[in-house]
């Protein structure tokens, strides 16, 4: 007979499933209202949860500033590390079980650059609406390229942007390419143009998102050594704004071609093509290694990457003619 003595697990022996379900919700909606909402209990239910996760931990775990739950350093760790033994635990129980999206209920959390939300949230909604009515899927705001600890966290399922570089750790899939294009008012001087040149750059006026400012930009790194730069000046908060702004402005911004499309029925607008070191537009969806093998993020991937294939036109690369 086995002489081992089985581990004894002290700590989680004082501790629930619920109660690490609990603060897994915390650590992603940093909101006892949200958790409540998330895991159908009563807030009061949720702060008793929380004040004995404090007491096992011995730790305050969140700290409240300006309203809002601000974890601290020691659960900042604790989740790390966890996440990844929920992920595991959840492909094992799963392991062998049918996956049916029907059944699925929750939040998903996709962080989306401002392009590709205009593009891909109304489409997939109506998807996970249709084949996962219970799910409720959340986009946040990407700015530039996505925070690692969003991913790692777990407050984003995966991520999807024109991300310049990728830390070697995360998993990634290319969407799609497209070409990037100059969009400009009807109105604007150069309208009448098919193309621009590298010197006409120089001679525009250039909006961009606020998030760019004073920060180094894909146009920088490509156009380093070349003599050739695109003056800024002016930020914008929202990219919904920009169509409005070029509409009373001579003003130009640039967008992947197939967003800029979506906005040619509503908006008295022309595309000019770019000179070619400047075409290229590549669409990434990112996520964590822990969630590589999770069925539900592999389902959400797949669901992602049928959308984009039938939303992108058959042929569509940077360049094309």
């Amino acid at each position: 007979m086995p002489t081992d003595t089985p581990p004894d697990f002290p700590l989680l022996r004082a501790c629930s499933m619920s109660l690490l379900l609990c603060f897994d919700s915390l650590m992603h909606t940093r909101s006892v209202t949200a958790t409540a909402r998330q895991m159908n209990k009563s807030q009061p239910a949720i702060s008793r949860d929380l004040a004995r996760l404090r007491a096992l931990l011995k730790d305050p775990i969140f700290v409240v500033i300006r309203k809002h739950l601000v974890p601290t350093e020691r659960a900042l760790s604790l989740h790390a590390q966890m996440r990844g033994a929920l992920a595991g635990l959840e492909q094992a129980l799963g392991a062998g079980q049918p996956f049916s999206p029907g059944e699925l209920s929750g939040v998903i959390n996709i962080g989306a650059a401002a392009h590709t939300e205009l593009l891909l949230a109304a489409p997939l909604t109506t998807v996970l609406q249709r084949e996962a009515p219970r799910l409720t899927v959340r986009f946040l705001p990407v700015h530039g390229d996505f925070s690692p600890d969003d991913l790692d966290s777990g407050r984003m399922d995966l991520a999807i942007g024109l991300f310049h570089s990728l830390p070697a750790r995360f998993p990634s899939k290319v969407l799609f390419r497209d070409e990037r294009v100059c969009v400009v008012s009807s109105r604007h001087p150069l309208s009448r143009r098919r193309q621009l040149t590298l010197n006409d750059l120089q001679r525009m006026k250039w909006l961009a998102f606020s998030h760019m400012y004073g920060k180094e930009t894909n146009f920088d790194r490509a156009l380093q050594g070349s003599g050739h730069a695109m003056r800024f000046s002016a930020y914008v908060s929202s990219f919904g704004v920009a169509p409005y702004f070029l509409m009373e402005t001579d003003y130009g911004t640039t967008m992947p071609r197939v967003i800029a499309e979506k906005h040619l029925p509503y908006f008295d607008l022309k595309l000019l093509r770019l000179p070619p070191v400047l075409r290229e537009a590549r669409v990434v969806m990112v996520w964590s290694a822990q969630n590589d093998n999770c069925r539900l993020n592999q389902w959400l991937r797949a669901t992602i990457d049928d959308l984009a294939s039938r939303l992108i036109p058959a042929g569509r690369a940077a360049g094309a003619a």
